[in-house]
């Protein structure tokens, strides 16, 4: 009854949680490698949704995608999202989204139109959901951690 997550890389180190469903638990580690995991912060899982629990930024945040962006861990804030959008980072202050975008969509005959278009957006806004700015792109993030839009 024990889960992990996919490990992130901040700060120098490697991070993941860990669900303890017997425990009732969810904890944050930071890792670096030929040293013993310590805890940054212990959780109830009762005090987070489940659903898209991960943890995505540099430093790292504990947050959930269900209709809504909740963050449970450095701060606590939460701001609504629409069902095409998805956290992909948070960094200083700023929550970098990707949504995908469909125009000319015949939704009575459900096909494509002449017209038709399908892209990414990058909307990026801040912890109380307010939009900064947004661009036509993907995030894509470099084997140095560098993230970038293409």
């Amino acid at each position: 009854n024990v889960v992990y997550s996919r490990p992130e890389y901040a700060d120098g180190s490697y991070y993941f949680l860990q669900g303890d469903y017997d425990e009732n638990t969810l904890v944050l580690y930071r890792y670096f490698p030929g040293q013993m995991p310590q805890a940054a912060v212990e959780l109830r899982l009762d005090q987070v949704n489940l659903y898209n629990l991960r943890i995505v930024g540099n430093p790292v945040h504990i947050i959930s995608q269900e209709g809504e962006l909740q963050c449970y861990y450095p701060e606590v804030f939460s701001f609504p999202l629409r069902p095409n959008e998805t956290v992909c980072f948070i960094e200083e202050g700023k929550v970098y989204i990707e949504a995908w975008i469909e125009e000319g969509w015949d939704d009575e005959n459900e096909c494509a139109t002449d017209e038709y278009r399908y892209y990414d957006k990058v909307i990026i806004k801040d912890f109380d959901g307010r939009l900064l700015s947004e661009e036509t792109g993907s995030l894509f993030q470099a084997s140095d951690g560098m993230w970038w839009i293409s």
